[in-house]
């Protein structure tokens, strides 16, 4: 996976927290998992 994919991740969490699919919290909490297992190397603010 490369950086580009987690931001098109981080775009969708967004959408979802918005749409109130989900927490802001917990859309950290998935968005930092995926980061860590996929070796990103950015940083992003959620």
């Amino acid at each position: 996976m490369t950086n580009i994919d987690l931001c098109g991740i981080a775009r969708l969490l967004r959408t979802l927290v918005e749409q109130k699919k989900t927490t802001e919290r917990e859309a950290r909490r998935i968005l930092a998992r995926i980061a860590a297992q996929t070796g990103a190397d950015i940083i992003l603010f959620f």
